[in-house]
């Protein structure tokens, strides 16, 4: 499981296209927003790749001038990894 908290940075004049923009996307909330350009969002996803690509992939909606990581949580699926530790084990002794 990974949750993300993070604070977009856009001019005023962008807000609401920007606020849009990002609640569109699989997995985003939008929370709120201020007059100055600050969005503030969480990424709730279980793929930590895929928050991680999420994050990136903001800095190429138009009018998003910065992204700020303000709290992340990530916690491990046991039951993810023990079949990942089983398939590698598999696949080592089949190599």
């Amino acid at each position: 499981m990974s949750i993300y908290s993070l604070v977009i940075h856009t001019k005023p004049e962008n807000i609401e296209t920007v606020s849009e923009a990002l609640s569109k996307r699989d997995a985003v909330e939008v929370h709120g927003v201020n007059e100055k350009g600050k969005i503030v969002v969480s990424l709730d996803h279980p793929d930590r790749g895929y928050c991680s690509d999420t994050i990136m992939d903001f800095h190429k909606i138009p009018g998003v001038l910065n992204t700020s990581l303000i709290y992340e949580y990530f916690e491990e699926d046991k039951a993810k990894a023990e079949e990942l530790k089983n398939h590698q084990t598999t696949t080592t002794e089949v190599s």
